[in-house]
């Protein structure tokens, strides 16, 4: 054996004991400074390893030059105790809000819920709408989301609102799509509330956003994640996972680190879980490619004027326009722009098959804006910016649940728990993921105590 090969192994040796000296050992570890990892924090008081160097994940806030954007609508639609205590322990004041919010559609503004609110609409197409409601066949056993949507609503509104604007938000036709997950999602009124909104146009509370309160003692949503992650134990900023060892516990990362654990909470993607398992099996790896999500492309503008309106947010069923919703976060919060101006947030869904045009894509929104009568070509844009969110609401077709049971029973059996919208794969609201995380971390910290726990409610609903 050479000197130079002893050389070798010795610098191996030392580089060995160097990362082994580097692994941290944790009774529970969350990997994802999301809500629902600050949230499952702090029902464990396990420490956080986040990727990126802030807090939020999908609900974080980006802010410059004096603009605040979120990265997607977000708003806080639940008076649950939990979430609430949660809220006020951690110093996050809210403000009240009554949804202003409409519908583009046959050019004109339509109030939301569409449903109930069609009378600006031509006649020809009310009497479509109302007729098609009251002879829908409301016993039937729909097979996917678009005949729920025609048994429930009817062909017409179908036709017209749900079926367009499905496609475009959620990049699939909706007869790829189950629909057990529509529950309060979609609001279906009454046969008195779809006949007096073909009538006259009057925007009636039903939905469960009718009210609903956004952060107002800082700018963004992403101020609830902000406040959040001053009360957990540890977070630790800048740590991609790059390997998990589920045999050993250990979940390593990019920068050289790595920490042993009892119990891994977390909050990825479970494809991008499952990818780090060198030791998880094809049938695994196989369940998680086939979850889907949306994905979208946020273009925000600011605009150098007061906003002309006290709109909330606009849903875009229409195929000619660029976005499928927009919002005003001028409206939402009053710490969000400079004084004497305005701003819009508007969002753009992608997929492989849906492609967007990243190049052109900020001057067509602005096009399109000023099309739908939302801005004037005298209108000066003084800030842009485009925020990228490759993960954005899971898709329920019909690989779905047994994917995601296939997947995170293989977790659950290694002590790992996936929790989260993006652990559950499902529709979660923001109230929603923090329950999830809330939940996860209690678990997670009795079961080492030895306590005895329910069953896991949350993966029911996946």
């Amino acid at each position: 054996m050479s000197s130079d090969t002893v050389l070798v192994d010795a610098n191996e040796m030392i580089a060995a004991r160097a990362r082994r000296a580097l692994i941290v050992a944790e009774p529970i570890v969350i990997l994802g400074a999301g809500i629902s990892g600050l949230a499952a924090s702090l029902a464990s008081g396990a420490p956080v390893y986040e990727a990126e160097h802030h807090v939020g994940g999908v609900a974080a806030s980006d802010s410059r030059n004096g603009f605040t954007f979120d990265r997607g609508i977000h708003i806080l639609q639940t008076n649950h105790p939990k979430v609430q205590k949660l809220l006020d322990d951690s110093g996050v004041r809210l403000n009240e809000r009554s949804r202003q919010a409409y519908i583009y559609s046959h050019g004109t503004y339509t109030a939301y819920p569409f449903q109930v609110n069609t009378a600006g609409l031509p006649l020809a197409l009310r009497v479509r709408c109302v007729w098609t409601f009251l002879t829908r066949r409301d016993d039937a056993d729909p097979a996917n989301y678009e005949e729920w949507m025609n048994a429930k609503l009817g062909r017409g509104f179908a036709d017209t609102f749900l079926v367009p604007y499905s496609e475009k938000f959620w990049t699939v036709h909706p007869r790829e799509m189950t629909h057990e997950w529509t529950g309060n999602r979609v609001p279906q009124p009454t046969t008195w509330q779809v006949l007096r909104g073909a009538l006259w146009s009057r925007q009636t509370r039903i939905g469960s956003n009718a009210d609903f309160r956004y952060p107002s003692n800082a700018p963004g949503y992403g101020a609830i994640a902000e406040a959040l992650s001053t009360r957990v134990s540890a977070i630790h900023r800048g740590h991609r996972a790059q390997r998990l060892d589920v045999e050993r516990h250990t979940l390593h990362f990019d920068n050289g680190t790595s920490v042993a654990y009892k119990r891994l909470i977390s909050t990825i993607p479970l494809p991008e879980l499952v990818r780090l398992c060198p030791d998880a099996p094809e049938d695994v790896r196989h369940a998680a490619s086939l979850l889907r999500t949306n994905s979208i492309l946020v273009v925000n503008l600011g605009i150098g004027r007061p906003g002309r309106n006290g709109w909330h947010w606009v849903h875009f069923p229409e195929k000619d326009l660029s976005f499928f919703r927009i919002s005003f976060p001028h409206n939402l919060g009053d710490n969000v722009t400079p004084p004497g101006m305005s701003s819009i947030s508007v969002e753009v869904a992608y997929s492989v098959e849906q492609p967007v045009d990243r190049e052109t894509i900020v001057q067509r929104v602005i096009d399109d804006l000023i099309k739908v009568g939302l801005l004037d070509r005298s209108d000066e844009v003084v800030f842009t910016s485009t925020r990228d969110i490759r993960y954005a609401y899971c898709i329920h077709d019909f690989a779905r649940k047994d994917a995601v049971r296939l997947v995170r029973s293989w977790m659950l059996q290694h002590d790992v728990v996936p929790t989260g919208r993006y652990g559950f794969w499902n529709y979660f609201w923001s109230h929603e993921a923090l329950m999830s995380g809330l939940q996860a971390g209690e678990k997670a910290a009795k079961e080492l105590r030895g306590e005895a726990i329910p069953d896991e409610s949350w993966a029911d609903s996946a």
